[in-house]
């Protein structure tokens, strides 16, 4: 792969919220449930490359689901290419300087959609991404499950004890709204539940 001057976008991003994209009177949002295909426009700018569109389309999708800025061109960039990258490649076609995209590969490592390794004769680490959308968004999901559900359910029912060995009455409403989110963190985590389960099973069936 040839080495490529640092680019300048050129590409209009379309956020969540945005003017040009929602209808007066309707929820905005990249991934809002429920919106209707034909209330949806796409701006893509004027890249007047193909390629340029797809990763800007790619990392918009990944920041309407928490993803990072470099993160999300990171993983635009390398979903479109169908050789591996090394850090080097992957800063050039980015824009990003070296320690950045090494950091934020570090980090990326975790949704295990990443794979990293070295090629005979050369100390550089390379990289490919798994093409599977599925996947991607089963370990993002997964990771928010892990991190924040899970913590939650543990941790909540320490502080209503709390609450009710304190047994003041001026902190009876608190206790009312720290137990009502508890029980959604339980119904949360059966729905969060069933879905990795059901993700898991399209994965599978996509092999």
């Amino acid at each position: 792969m040839g080495k490529k001057g640092k680019k300048v976008a050129r590409v209009t991003p379309v956020h969540p919220g945005d003017e040009r994209v929602c209808k007066k009177g309707h929820r905005c949002s990249l991934l809002s449930p429920g919106r209707e295909p034909e209330n949806i426009s796409v701006i893509t700018g004027d890249s007047g490359h193909a390629k340029d569109d797809f990763i800007e389309l790619i990392a918009q999708n990944l920041k309407a689901q928490d993803f990072d800025e470099i993160s999300s061109r990171i993983i635009g960039t390398l979903f479109i290419e169908t050789e591996e990258m090394s850090l080097e490649e992957i800063a050039i076609e980015t824009g990003y300087s070296l320690s950045a995209v090494s950091t934020a590969m570090k980090n990326l490592s975790q949704f295990h959609v990443v794979r990293r390794f070295n090629k005979p004769g050369s100390k550089k680490a390379f990289f490919f991404l798994d093409k599977n959308l599925v996947s991607i968004g089963t370990q993002s999901l997964r990771t928010k499950f892990d991190n924040v559900i899970i913590p939650s359910k543990k941790i909540l029912p320490e502080i209503i004890e709390k609450y009710e060995a304190e047994g003041l009455e001026s902190s009876a409403s608190e206790l009312a709204i720290v137990e009502h989110y508890y029980r959604q963190i339980l119904k949360l985590e059966n729905i969060v539940d069933d879905l990795l389960t059901e993700m898991d099973n399209i994965d599978k069936d996509s092999e």
